[in-house]
């Protein structure tokens, strides 16, 4: 439903509740019946909840702005508090009225009983005709579905004024007064819930059922390790969720956009009319030492690379080897000028760390090499392969040299429940083997499971 026929509805609700007071007033003041002035005014407790509904429905229309940054909803939540208290005041003189007549025992005016049921009957012909275009509508809205149960409220009190005018006629003479102190208990108890909802809401107090959905849809999304900082507060219909998601530290940037999309949609669906903000955190991660360090030396950017990193811890302290890999072009004072800002950082970050090694390399250009295909080097290797009687399956075999060396790439099958260091031990024969009968070269085999 658009936000015009909202506001179309809520206005001919307010159109017809506003006659209903002027109706019930009227009559009520000339038949002398406080059973219909107590009606009227709790029409008028509808009346200026529908207007508040009706005005609060046209601000959320408008965006917020610089003034509102939360938008205009807040404004429904004080005019009601403030109709609430005005509406408690007359809710107390009523009483104070309808305990005054039983005691006098005045009554109605008798002969002016039709006019008196004639205002009840157009009152509740109204009440039905506002819960026929509410009742529709208010799928839709949460204001025009507040604003149905107001009508039923009100055709409820109106039925409880016709029973006091009818026995008042029918000479019960304190049927009027009774009803009037029906009325005007019942309209009090709207009051104060009125009062004290909307106090509730001014103090931002948030539902504690929807607080726990919140909080166990952040604990149940893939890829968040934890949450800091949830915070709800509600304004006029809309509620808004703040919170900090911690995510790991090695996700880039578009995949913890994604997450905290994914945690606001979530949120929004479960809830309803929701505002949600999530903001992400990278999560304190215990890694092992060797990726500590790792970062460290890597934030560097003349290191090229990071390798050989070891720690030793002895009777005098933890002591720590690496290798870092730098550009070729450096001279030997800028090379070490790169190791002493490394070795600081560690020592900063890790002040258990009595001492740090750092050996300085060059970073190793890529080899231009070309694949060889002589068949001596590759029979050899054949026939030492299929000597080995733990050796399954050969998948491929390659010989090829680079500037500096011979390579050799060999993947082949062991039996897949055989101990890894068995495997690692045969690999290392064939190794041997291979370098004895081609000569020095680098042999790397990669062992699958048969």
């Amino acid at each position: 439903m658009s936000q015009d026929s909202r506001l179309r509805v809520l206005r001919w609700s307010l159109y017809a509740i506003s006659s209903v007071v002027f109706v019930e007033f009227l009559g009520g003041f000339f038949v002398n019946s406080m059973a219909l002035i107590s009606d009227a005014a709790h029409a008028s407790f509808d009346a200026i909840t529908t207007f508040w509904l009706l005005y609060a429905t046209g601000l959320s229309m408008k965006p917020p702005d610089a003034n509102h940054t939360y938008g205009h909803e807040k404004i429904e939540t004080l005019g009601g508090q403030f109709g609430g208290m005005a509406l408690l005041g007359v809710a107390g003189l009523l009483f104070y009225y309808s305990v005054t007549r039983l005691l006098e025992g005045a009554t109605i005016t008798k002969e002016l009983t039709s006019v008196a049921l004639l205002a009840v009957i157009y009152t509740m012909c109204v009440d039905v005709f506002r819960m026929k275009i509410l009742s529709k509508a208010g799928e839709h809205s949460l204001s025009v579905k507040a604003d149905f149960f107001h009508a039923l409220a009100d055709f409820s009190s109106t039925i409880t004024a016709l029973i006091g005018v009818t026995a008042s006629s029918l000479g019960y003479t304190v049927g009027d007064a009774l009803s009037s102190l029906v009325l005007s208990t019942f309209l009090g108890f709207l009051s104060v819930r009125l009062i004290y909802r909307t106090s509730l809401e001014l103090s931002d107090i948030s539902s504690a059922s929807e607080y726990q959905m919140v909080q166990s849809i952040l604990e149940s999304v893939d890829g968040v390790k934890g949450f800091k900082g949830l915070r709800m507060r509600k304004a006029g219909s809309k509620l808004y969720v703040d919170a900090t998601i911690l995510l790991s530290s090695s996700i880039d940037v578009e995949k913890a956009h994604g997450i905290a999309s994914f945690v606001e949609e979530k949120i929004r669906r479960s809830i309803g009319k929701a505002v949600v903000t999530i903001h992400c955190e990278p999560a304190k991660e215990e890694l092992p030492l060797e990726q500590k360090i790792d970062r460290i030396v890597s934030a560097n950017e003349r290191v090229k690379g990071v390798h050989k990193i070891i720690s030793t811890t002895t009777d005098q302290g933890t002591f720590l080897t690496l290798h870092i890999e730098t550009d070729p072009s450096l001279t030997l004072s800028e090379a070490h000028e790169v190791s002493q800002k490394i070795e600081k950082g560690i020592e900063r970050s890790f002040p258990n760390i009595r001492e740090t090694t750092v050996h300085l390399e060059s970073y190793p250009e890529a080899d231009k090499g070309q694949m060889v295909r002589e068949e001596t080097d590759l029979r050899k290797i054949s026939q030492i392969l299929a000597l080995n009687p733990n050796i399954r399956k050969v998948s491929s075999v390659r010989v090829y040299l680079s500037e500096r060396n011979k390579h050799v790439d060999i993947t082949c099958s062991f039996t897949g429940t055989d101990p890894m260091d068995k495997v690692h031990r045969e690999v290392s024969v064939i190794e041997r083997q291979i370098k004895q009968s081609i000569g020095e070269c680098t042999v790397t085999i990669h062992p699958e499971p048969f």
